[in-house]
């Protein structure tokens, strides 16, 4: 199916369930104006040869909420326009849209549509969507990508679950994505794929979760591409995973947990036994994996569990070399908000494939730490902080890739009135690319943002 036409069902589906909700609800609106200066002395973030330059960007935006009982509807959107002091060759839009939607059919029963879109020019731009819960509703590009060129991406989920029990659930998900990219160093890229899931406590101490997914990898474009006899893209992948965790409490909190995971992935090129001259290693070879792993969990609350441990995978590699190794495995996403100060952590370990990024280089072994915190120091004037880790080992790439991305970042801001906010902040970016044919950066920018909203949304209608 193509792009236009699930954003085309997407916008439909949410204009029908607006009439329903549009009976009981109330109509929220925000509007934002933002002005930034930024100052980077790496805008192209390269390893030799930077350029710094001053960014002026105004940009206005908008909040639409319509929070029913039912049924409840969220849309954000944002345009804005960069303007380069020095190399204003660079100058250009960027947008910035989220839509949301939520029906419970039953009290049991709900389905969640999410939709996230970016248009940028800045290759730092395409990081996880996070909502206020948390949670990521799109997932970030954590690979090299460098330069100036104009990209988009677009990615939408639509999420049925079903609970039939305290805490035995069901679900059904599909995903659909896609990147654009107007220069042709990058492969533009889509994603669809359907998953069904379960968790089940058959006992107060002992439960089982079950997972299995589809997902359809196409490509075009790119200064690599290669097409096999029928004009599809070599790279073009099927894949089906599959999970099934053991769970067993040893108190009300804390348990102990073992996963098996596998995973089989066929590509349509008709050289899919053979590495590609074009890529490198084994990235366009059907492989196998099998992936036990082993830990502990500790349960906050009954929607929230965090989740430590060990695995080890063997990658079963067609006509190839097989790889194998241990791997760690975490998820951790918790919010602690005290009187003065809040902090927000969220990890993620295990394996992935890096499929629909700038650099798509395929299965990983990855570690993921996300630290964001903020203090109050009178009611007006706050300090915030936070700290960015990832670590991705690119197990099938030409020289055992490894990347680490490091991103530090401290603010200081000022509520000059309800409706105007000051804030100063200074970040750091760098990465490490080891065995790669991409080159190490780091980057400093200090970022001043003046912005206008109010802070209450005005009620259009009750």
């Amino acid at each position: 199916m193509r792009k236009s036409h699930l954003l085309t069902l997407l916008v439909l589906v949410l204009v029908v369930a607006a009439e329903n909700a549009a009976m009981a609800a109330q109509f929220l609106f925000t509007p934002r104006a933002v002005m930034t200066e930024r100052f980077s002395d790496n805008i192209y973030l390269t390893n030799n040869d930077k350029k710094d330059d001053f960014i002026t960007t105004p940009t206005v935006g908008f909040t639409v909420q319509m929070p029913g009982q039912t049924t409840g509807i969220s849309l954000s959107y944002d345009v804005g326009y960069n303007f380069y002091a020095k190399n204003d060759e660079n100058d250009g839009w960027q947008h910035n849209a989220l839509g949301s939607f939520w029906h419970n059919f039953t009290r049991e029963t709900r389905l969640n549509l999410n939709n996230s879109f970016l248009y940028t020019k800045d290759p730092l731009s395409n990081r996880d969507v996070v909502n206020e819960q948390g949670d990521v509703v799109a997932p970030g590009d954590f690979t090299a990508r460098q330069g100036l060129n104009t990209y988009y991406r677009d990615y939408s989920t639509a999420r049925l679950t079903h609970q039939f029990g305290p805490e035995n659930s069901t679900y059904a998900q599909f995903i659909y994505g896609y990147l654009k990219n107007n220069s042709d160093q990058y492969q533009d890229s889509q994603e669809i794929s359907p998953s069904v899931g379960m968790t089940y406590w058959w006992s107060t101490w002992a439960g089982i979760e079950l997972d299995g997914d589809y997902l359809r990898g196409l490509y075009s474009g790119g200064q690599n591409a290669a097409n096999t006899q029928d004009g599809t893209d070599q790279g073009d992948f099927n894949q089906v995973s599959g999970r099934a965790r053991l769970n067993q409490r040893l108190s009300q909190r804390f348990g102990i947990f073992e996963q098996y995971r596998q995973i089989y992935r066929n590509y349509d090129g008709d050289q899919a036994g053979q590495a590609q001259a074009a890529t490198g290693g084994q990235l366009n070879q059907d492989y196998m994996v099998y992936a036990p792993s082993v830990g502990v969990f500790y349960q906050f609350d009954p929607t929230l569990t965090a989740s430590l441990g060990v695995g080890y995978f063997y990658q079963q590699v067609q006509n190839g070399n097989d790889q194998q190794g241990a791997f760690p495995t975490a998820e951790i996403n918790k919010f602690w908000d005290y009187q003065r100060w809040s902090i927000r952590t969220r990890g993620a370990a295990g394996l992935a494939s890096a499929d629909f990024n700038a650099e798509n280089q395929g299965f990983n072994r990855y570690a993921l730490a996300d630290i964001t915190g903020r203090y109050n120091f009178t009611r007006q004037f706050y300090g915030e902080a936070s700290f960015l880790y990832n670590y991705s080992d690119y197990v099938n790439s030409e020289n055992d890739e490894v990347d680490h991305t490091i991103r530090p970042q401290v603010g200081l801001g000022y509520a000059v009135s309800r409706w105007m906010n000051v804030r100063l902040s200074y970040s750091y970016n760098k990465l490490i690319a080891t065995n790669s044919s991409v080159n190490d950066y780091e980057e400093n920018s200090v970022l001043l943002t003046v912005t206008l909203e109010p802070d209450q949304p005005w009620v259009l209608w009750d």
